[in-house]
């Protein structure tokens, strides 16, 4: 599986890689054996990549993850290959945009709104939240601007690609 990961203003494209029982983590052209264990239920793993040992704490908070390696703390976005499609099919991908269509990536009901018209938002910022498949997904905006129109209501049903807020 392939992700996308945003740490400290640096993008950086991986692949993980399952075969039996061995795992590899490549990053360009390093290919790092790796094993991941979670500690207990606890939100801390036990990590060994390329022969080297890491504890790191993994919490998720509003849509980003937040990373505890060696005492320091890291923010991460993440997106897998499926959230890439979505984002280059909607336009959401790439630095600063003039103006966005929050669409829907999926199916589902829409059972937040966090954004009112006339509200200015900031990347990464979320403006709807969408249940589908029993689990509730952030929407956020990819670019600064401001509401223009908000075109759904919490408790309404939307197909994929529906568009949902209007940023300028």
């Amino acid at each position: 599986m392939k992700y996308k990961v945003r740490i400290a203003e640096e993008d950086i494209e991986l692949e993980i890689r399952h075969s039996g029982d061995a795992t590899e983590v490549v990053v360009g052209d390093r290919v790092l054996p790796a094993d991941l264990v979670r500690i207990a239920g606890s939100p801390v793993y036990s990590l060994v990549l390329d022969s080297k040992s890491y504890e790191v704490s993994v919490h998720r908070h509003d849509g980003r993850f937040e990373l505890g390696i060696g005492g320091e703390s890291y923010g991460a976005d993440v997106m897998d290959e499926r959230a890439m499609r979505i984002a280059e099919a909607t336009g959401d991908v790439g630095e600063k945009q003039s103006g966005e269509t929050v669409l829907s990536p999926m199916p589902g009901i829409v059972v937040g709104i966090a954004v009112a018209v006339g509200d200015a938002v900031a990347p990464g910022q979320g403006v709807a939240t969408l249940e589908a498949m029993k689990m509730e997904n952030e929407l956020k905006s990819a670019v600064e601007g401001v509401v223009k129109e908000i075109r759904v209501e919490v408790g309404q049903g939307v197909a994929q690609g529906e568009p949902l807020v209007v940023i300028e």
